[in-house]
């Protein structure tokens, strides 16, 4: 199953490519935003760390990656809505792929949608986020590789949100290229 996940990962990642208009305005909706979280639980848990790092270096938007069990921990405390947000209702970017960890973190994403946080879902199956958005990023299934596919429109968004606010994606400011060690 994994080999076969690997030999299908260069066809996953260019479907992924196909939701650049909808990364372009997700973009657009971070844009002027002061934070946003990115949650994701199994192997979506480190794609939302990554994520949030992307995020954080490419647009200077302060990002947090957390597992979707741990949203009770901390981010809870920061979601604002419409009504009681300077910047609006907090944009919270959830991992919501269909494997074992699919229940979780719908009912996370209900959670988060009920405080007034403006939710942005990526999934690999979209009855999955039926009732959250009308417009969730659908990526391709892929077994065990599917939270990899994730990745795309993340960094597809860091970019889109990084050219909005004029940012050059290729220098982030304040971070070398390469690293020496002595």
């Amino acid at each position: 199953l994994l080999k076969e996940s690997l030999m299908r990962l260069p066809i996953c990642c260019g479907m992924a490519l196909k939701n650049r208009d909808q990364c372009r305005e997700v973009a657009r909706r971070l844009n002027g935003k002061e934070h946003c979280f990115i949650l994701g639980k199994g192997y979506g848990e480190a794609v939302a760390y990554e994520g949030a790092l992307k995020i954080k270096e490419m647009c200077y938007l302060h990002a947090e990656g957390y597992s979707g069990g741990a949203l009770k921990h901390g981010p809870f405390a920061l979601i604002e809505s419409d009504e009681n947000g300077k910047l609006g209702a907090t944009p919270i970017i959830m991992l919501i792929l269909d494997d074992s960890h699919a229940h979780h973190m719908r009912t996370a994403a209900e959670e988060v949608k009920a405080r007034g946080a403006e939710l942005i879902v990526i999934t690999d199956k979209k009855e999955l986020a039926d009732g959250l958005t009308s417009d969730p990023i659908v990526i391709p299934s892929n077994g065990p590789m599917t939270a990899l596919g994730a990745v795309m429109p993340i960094q597809l968004i860091a970019y889109e949100l990084a050219m909005l606010r004029g940012i050059n994606p290729d220098t982030p400011r304040n971070l070398a290229k390469a690293v020496t060690v002595d």
